[in-house]
């Protein structure tokens, strides 16, 4: 019996519908394959960015540090050569002055013997000093005039040095900038350039993916529609077909749907690896151009290196010359210094020969004042000693009153430990009688004999705990008493030490020219002695009491100073302070103009047989 040809049309229609449902599957495949595709580009895309990002950073990080480093060498270079230019200038100038200073000196000299012999003649003195005063002003005008010169001269060469730099600095940040904008433009160039071969390739291979799927479906399509035909024609002329046809037809559509799934799954195959394939390719070419440019970067640091060792080498070599001719300049100009240093030497023996002979015609004035300042001594020092020894019998007398004292105490305290002994000894006694053997009875009568005991028991302990309250007592007051005697023992030590002090002019004066070398004046004279030669030093004790040394600096007839050093202990701040300057040698004692000490080239002060 054969079947309904209505039911042939249903389960027709059912292929057909079945057949549009594969189809609308496949374009949805095809689909989601496009938007994988569009995704793994993007991300391959994101990849590539984040790549030459990271290595363009790199390369400008590399290349910052190289100019960064090329920049301090060469800025490092140009401060050397700066501060080598300013120190010989430095010297120079400070050459110079020495050498004009060295020039008034003898013509201060020549002038002064001059005008000694005009003098000794008898004639024109009054005429000779006011030239010499004249010349001297004008003289002093004329050095202050060359000093204001050149301080303005080093102060104008000193901005042309510092406008030179700025200008020197800006050029250089306009090379690092140009620089730096060339290397950002290339780089943005190879990028562009690679990401639009990347974006070229891609486009062709999408679009050839997206014929090749369009003309597939569009061949199904065409298939469906031809079946669909064949179909409709074989139901209108043979509906009365029999039932192995449609079951023929049925295995037909099976087939056709394996077929087209097995079709689909090797095209969706093929296109998976075609993308991967594609993507290992691209990662592949984008790995060989980043080795490259690394390579060349590598190739242009190289080449950056060994431009700046040469770079180096020369400025070695270049600092090496520099240093061989300055050399030479300094031992030149320290030849010229030691002749100089000889003549002056030979001037100031002449000037020591013509001092000792005008110190001789001096000592008999200065007998006389060193016998009134010697009584005046010893008078202070008599009533300073009066002072100290009222003070030493004062202490005397409280150390021996603590003395006394103590001893009263010591021996309070040995009368409380007997009594307190005693008393321990009446108490084991009274604890021994007391206690009775277990074995023996009472005996009547025997409370009353019994309370007598305890009550004397209790007085005795009671007069035991006052005996050790008395004794810790007496023992605190001893402490005291003995840390009291050490205070005024230690007390009478310093006032013994500082009378000694005191008493000492020697030792106080030495101490005061060892306050002095540690101060801040004593670097302040050294710095003024580099310029004016080595002091004449004069150390002695003022008129005060008890005496504060007194320091007075000469340095020729150019300038003087007087330093006041006072090495008693307890005075307020300063201790070292500046007493008094000036610049004609006559404004002070003619005693402070003989010297009795010196300076060393350390700039350390000495007295006595140090000083010889």
């Amino acid at each position: 019996m054969s079947e309904d040809p209505r039911d042939e049309a249903a389960a027709l229609a059912d292929g057909m519908e079945a057949a549009g449902a594969l189809i609308e599957n496949l374009e949805q495949e095809v689909a989601d394959l496009r938007s994988d595709l569009e995704q793994a580009s993007a991300a391959l895309k994101a990849a590539q960015e984040e790549v030459s990002s990271r290595a363009g950073a790199l390369e400008e990080k590399e290349q910052a540090r190289v100019e960064a480093e090329s920049e301090a060498e060469d800025l490092r270079a140009e401060i050397s050569g700066l501060k080598q230019r300013h120190s010989d200038e430095q010297l120079r100038l400070s050459n110079e002055h020495i050498n004009e200073v060295a020039e008034v000196r003898r013509t201060l000299e020549e002038q002064r013997r001059t005008d000694v012999d005009a003098a000794s003649s008898g004639t024109r003195l009054d005429t000779i000093k006011e030239e010499f005063r004249r010349e001297r002003e004008a003289l002093e005008a004329r050095y202050r005039e060359e000093i204001a010169a050149l301080k303005n001269a080093s102060e104008h060469w000193e901005e042309q040095l510092r406008t030179s730099y700025q200008e020197q600095e800006a050029r250089h940040a306009a090379e690092l900038e140009s620089v730096r904008s060339a290397a950002a433009e290339r780089e943005n160039t190879l990028e562009r350039s690679l990401s639009e071969d990347f974006e070229r390739r891609l486009a062709e291979k999408r679009s050839a993916a997206d014929d090749r799927q369009t003309a597939a479906v569009q061949a199904l399509r065409s298939a469906a529609a031809e079946r669909e035909l064949e179909l409709q024609k074989e139901y209108r002329n043979v509906t009365g077909t029999q039932q192995g046809e449609i079951d023929a037809l049925r295995e037909q559509l099976e087939e056709a749907r394996r077929s087209s799934q097995e079709w689909r799954k090797e095209e969706l195959r093929r296109v998976k690896a075609l993308a991967e394939g594609r993507e290992n390719d691209l990662r592949k070419t984008h790995a060989t151009r980043l080795a490259e440019a690394k390579e060349s970067a590598d190739r242009r640091v190289a080449a950056i290196q060994a431009q700046r060792e040469a770079d180096n080498r020369a400025l070695r070599t270049r600092h090496e010359e520099e240093t061989a001719h300055l050399r030479r300049e300094h031992q030149e100009q320290l030849a010229a210094e030691d002749e100089r240093r000889k003549s002056e030497t030979w001037a100031l023996d002449e000037r020591l020969r013509e001092a000792a002979v005008q110190r001789e015609t001096e000592m008999r004035a200065y007998t006389a004042r060193l016998t009134e300042l010697e009584a005046a001594r010893l008078a202070q020092k008599s009533s300073s000693q009066e002072d100290l020894e009222r003070v030493v019998e004062r202490f005397g007398a409280e150390i021996s009153d603590f003395e006394n004292r103590v001893t009263e105490l010591e021996g309070a305290l040995e009368e409380s430990e007997a009594h307190r002994n005693e008393l321990e000894t009446i108490l084991g006694e009274i604890r021994a009688g007391g206690e009775e053997p277990s074995g023996l009875t009472a005996r009547p009568g025997a409370a009353a004999a019994d309370g007598e005991p305890k009550g004397r028991l209790e007085d005795v302990e009671a007069q035991n705990i006052l005996a050790e309250e008395k004794v810790e007592d007496l023992e605190a007051r001893l402490s005291e008493a003995r840390a009291e005697s050490r205070r005024s023992a230690e007390e009478l030590q310093r006032a013994l030490e500082r009378l000694d002090r005191l008493s000492d002019p020697a030792r106080r004066l030495r101490e005061g020219i060892a306050l002095f070398n540690e101060s801040e004046h004593a670097r302040t004279v050294a710095s003024i002695s580099k310029a004016f030669g080595l002091p004449s030093v004069h150390a002695a004790l003022d008129d005060t009491a008890p005496g504060k040394p007194t320091l007075t600096f000469l340095w020729g007839d150019m300038a003087w100073r007087r330093y006041v050093s006072d090495p008693t202990e307890g005075v307020e701040e300063p201790r070292v302070y500046l007493a008094g300057m000036g610049e004609d040698p006559a404004e002070i004692e003619a005693s402070s103009r003989q010297p009795n000490a010196r300076m060393d080239s350390r700039g350390r002060l000495m007295i006595g047989v140090q000083a010889r």
